[in-house]
């Protein structure tokens, strides 16, 4: 048996997998990153002792306890360096993992393990060179190359969402201005709507959302935007703009059989990932999108419980 944990800016899933791949069983909560690094250690060593002793399992047997996590990770010691979504800087991960359940720990960054698990468990390995990217609070990507996970020199590669697109956009959390997340990552442009909000806007997507400011999320925007809300044309337009030209830069530098894009945000469209595959249709070279597919994840989260749990040291 293993153990896949996945903790987020928003949530953390954790699943109880066998050696099929199967998960047997799935539990979460709020991340509730405010409290700091310690207390979403200590619930996430409460959650995964819980889930264990419900199902029957002892730790000792488990043949491995995953967790991926947002950020900058050191795959040697499994130390975050930084993780802005969660604000941790710093962090040893793995190590306080390991002295808390006394198991074969192995820390991931969450969107490598989402890639791993969509490629081995839905593609079922076939490609040879895929591109995760995933759009929820952030962005994050992952790299599939001749069919291994690439991580890079230091073990951070595929920070798809901070590559920049406008360098006098809008300013990221990262600290730098017009990155891919920043632009289209789900918290961001649901701020940049609720402060439209707060300050008076009205509109058609007023009606969507029933007065409900905090309670707006981008599938509201999406909606509002369909139904011709001035605001929402404006934002959702920027929205689909910057995902074709993240979608075709990728293509022109990394040239992948598929690009899987997966996330709160694009689950939660429903045209989204077609009008961005319009925009990259329009400017990517000929050769670069030549057989590429652009592909919906299909394992929600199970995609990321299932690569830390299977993924390679």
């Amino acid at each position: 048996m293993r153990v896949g944990i996945d903790i987020g800016g928003t949530k953390i899933v954790m699943g109880l997998v066998d050696e099929s791949g199967a998960v047997l069983a799935r539990e979460r909560f709020l991340t509730q990153k405010d409290r700091g690094y310690e207390d979403v250690l200590s619930r996430v060593i409460q959650g995964v002792e819980g889930m264990i002793q419900r199902h029957g399992v002892a730790l000792g047997p488990l043949t491995r306890i995953g967790c991926a996590s947002a950020g900058q990770i050191d795959p040697e010691t499994g130390r975050i360096f930084f993780s802005p979504n969660l604000s941790w800087r710093d962090v040893p991960l793995k190590e306080d993992l390991a002295a808390g359940l006394k198991g074969p720990v192995l820390v991931e960054n969450d969107v490598n393990a989402a890639t791993y698990g969509e490629w081995r468990f839905g593609l079922k390995g076939g490609p040879r060179h895929a591109v995760g990217i995933f759009i929820g609070t952030g962005i994050g990507g992952g790299l599939i190359l001749d069919g291994r996970l690439y991580r890079g020199f230091s073990g951070v590669a595929a920070e798809l969402g901070h590559i920049t697109l406008n360098p006098l956009g809008y300013r990221c959390n990262c600290g730098n201005r017009g990155c891919f997340e920043a632009y289209c990552g789900g918290s961001y442009v649901v701020r940049r709507v609720q402060s439209r909000l707060n300050e008076g806007y009205r509109g058609k997507l007023w009606d969507i959302i029933e007065g409900d400011i905090e309670g707006l999320n981008t599938g509201h925007i999406e909606a509002a935007w369909m139904a011709g809300d001035d605001l929402c044309r404006k934002v959702w337009d920027e929205v689909i703009l910057y995902f074709g030209l993240a979608l075709q830069s990728i293509a022109n530098l990394l040239n992948p059989e598929v690009i899987i894009c997966g996330g709160g945000v694009v689950n939660g469209a429903n045209n989204l990932l077609g009008e961005a595959v319009g925009v990259m249709d329009k400017i990517v070279m000929p050769a670069s999108r030549d057989g590429l597919r652009v592909e919906k994840a299909t394992l929600g989260d199970d995609a990321t419980i299932l690569g830390v749990s299977f993924i390679e040291d």
